[in-house]
């Protein structure tokens, strides 16, 4: 089968993303014959750099096309994966104004090391690869463009650049790993628990700090927990219970760090409940890493409120807790034993706005967490947090944020 490349189609005056990612391509050139393509959200190509086919057929053959897909479902940052043999290819999503995956463009496959003789042989007895194809596949593996791994991340970056015009550190790339050759395999049973608990304690300890800068100092939760065999495995079941064990982990972490028990494990249950339901590791590390971003928040906001008077902080705790009722102060005077002039003066004097624009605060932020964490429509998120119809909870959500709740999403999802 042939390889060649096409010409540089790149024009000046043009703005689409399509020819600022070909211009793109062109520029990735000058450091060798490196594959940029793009696929819709269900997986078909739709162009590429490469005229021949044989490179989206390994990626459609090594199954991750399909890893993407529901790893781009539910986030918005870029991805890795490596796949057999040290086969890696970058993943950048572009969503739609709802929020849905609308395509989504790759860079590879490149290696990161020249092939082994170790991972010839296991192609030459690999039962799933047809005899005829093996020579062929040997030999465009040894074609392939071999890239340190920071040149691969910041090629990520720069290609996630040329889609949304928006900045990114290393950090906030995915990793996932999926290489079974056999120098991975022996680097796998070499594998440190002790290693990883440390990893693990670092994790819950940024839990209990509400961290918030947390990215400055650490790969992606997602990125750390795939590390882990039980986690990284493509057994889903046993990907599911220790996933489950890290976010009751986190749950307690942050219960440490301050959040009340009902907050946390309110949280946490809703994302268990999404986890039990995961089809795929990757979708279940993606649920995972959003559980550990939103409970070092909470917990961020919790530490905020320490200075109130117990009256006015367990009036806060209750309208974080339940955004969903239909709250008045009538209500919440009641629930706090104060009249209701008391605790309006008392409320606005302690954390300088009314109750109602803290209800407000509150709710838009509950909005802002399920535009980013689940993929309820807008309306419903709307109706749920007594908004009424969807073009008065984007008027609101606008002046809060500065954005509508469509454009949030697509820009803040993880």
């Amino acid at each position: 089968m042939k390889e060649s490349y096409v010409q540089p189609i790149f024009s000046p005056d043009s703005a689409t993303t399509d020819d600022t990612v070909k211009f793109f391509s062109d520029l990735l050139h000058c450091n060798g014959k490196i594959v940029i393509s793009k696929y819709n959200s269900s997986g078909s190509l739709v162009f590429s750099n490469s005229t021949g086919t044989v490179y989206d057929t390994m990626f459609r053959n090594s199954k991750h096309i399909e890893d993407a897909i529901a790893f781009g479902a539910n986030n918005y940052t870029p991805l890795i994966i490596i796949g057999d043999y040290g086969l890696m290819w970058s993943v950048v999503f572009k969503k739609d104004e709802f929020d849905q995956l609308q395509c989504f463009y790759t860079i590879g496959p490149v290696m990161t090391t020249a092939i082994s003789e170790d991972d010839m042989e296991a192609i030459r007895i690999n039962r799933n690869i047809k005899e005829k194809w093996k020579p062929h596949l040997v030999k465009y593996l040894e074609k392939l463009p071999i890239l340190p791994a920071t040149e691969v991340i910041k090629d990520t970056l720069m290609l996630h650049y040329c889609v949304h015009r928006e900045y990114l550190k290393p950090s906030n790339i995915t990793i996932l790993d999926f290489d079974k050759s056999v120098e991975n395999k022996e680097r796998a049973s070499d594998f440190s628990y002790a290693g990883y608990y440390d990893m693990e304690n670092g994790m819950l300890n940024l839990v209990r700090q509400g961290d918030i800068y947390f990215k400055n100092k650490t790969m992606s939760a997602a990125t750390i927990l795939h590390q882990f065999q039980g986690i990284g495995s493509n057994n889903v079941q046993m990907a599911i219970q220790y996933a489950t064990i890290f976010c009751g982990l986190c749950i307690r972490a942050a219960i440490d760090g301050g959040l009340t028990p009902d907050n946390a494990y309110t949280t946490g249950t809703m994302y268990i409940k999404n986890l039990r339901s995961a089809k795929t590791t990757v979708e279940i590390l993606s649920i995972t890493n959003r559980l550990f971003e939103d409970l070092i928040h909470r917990v961020h906001m919790e530490k905020d409120k320490k200075h109130y008077s117990k009256e006015i902080h367990n009036c806060i705790s209750y309208i974080e807790l339940h955004p969903d009722e239909p709250l008045s102060i009538e209500y919440l005077s009641e629930k706090i034993g104060y009249s209701k002039y008391y605790l309006s003066k008392k409320f606005k004097s302690e954390v300088n706005m009314s109750i109602n624009s803290y209800i407000k605060k509150t709710r838009i932020e509950q909005a802002s967490f399920l535009l980013t964490a689940t993929d309820m429509d807008i309306q419903e998120i709307s109706s749920q947090l007594h908004f009424g119809n969807r073009n008065f909870f984007s008027k609101v959500f606008k002046e809060e944020t500065g954005e509508s709740p469509a454009y949030y999403r697509e820009t803040h999802k993880k």
